[in-house]
């Protein structure tokens, strides 16, 4: 679901999205390091944003391992290898976001990458509203398996708890 309401449509030579007379200046695409969530940036050329920011957020969760006793607590628990793979990813996402970037920017759109860590529902939520962004873009099956079950529950999440709309585009497997 994009929007409660009828008022939005998709041209493939033009993204063109509003809601009554609310035209979308900012817009948030949200990557998850696949090459399925990658697809929506041919969406975004010839859209008319005022700007485009492409967010990745490293997974903070998975640095911490749940180990406990049946009937007890989790206790969250960091492995070296963990923290090293976390780590290892951080330090990969701005060249990764730049690459991305530079085609769209070739195509004169103003775009900003930004990495940051957290849960990726809840801080691409808080990124949203903290910087007025109009319209949140995710591709829909980004992973496969239970990362795809994690993913799909990130979009589904954001979609019903931004209070934003959202701009969904399900990838072409190829």
């Amino acid at each position: 679901m994009i929007a409660d309401t009828e008022a939005f449509w998709y041209d493939e030579d033009r993204l063109l999205a509003c809601i009554g007379d609310w035209m979308f200046e900012k817009i948030l695409a949200c990557l998850d390091g696949s090459p399925l969530a990658e697809q929506i940036l041919p969406h975004l050329i010839g859209g008319g944003f005022g700007k485009v920011i492409l967010l990745k957020v490293v997974d903070t969760s998975v640095i911490n391992l749940p180990i406990g006793v049946p009937g007890g607590p989790a206790i969250p628990v960091r492995t070296k290898s963990m923290e090293k793979r976390f780590q290892d990813e951080l330090s990969r996402m701005p060249d990764y976001l730049e690459k991305l970037a530079q085609p769209l920017r070739d195509k004169g759109l103003d775009v900003e990458c930004v990495v940051l860590q957290g849960i990726p529902s809840e801080t691409i939520i808080t990124y949203a509203k903290e910087n007025k962004v109009n319209l949140i873009a995710m591709a829909t099956h980004g992973h496969s398996g239970l990362r795809q079950v994690v993913m799909g529950s990130t979009v589904e999440y954001v979609v019903k708890h931004g209070g934003l709309p959202v701009l969904l585009v399900t990838p072409q497997k190829r």
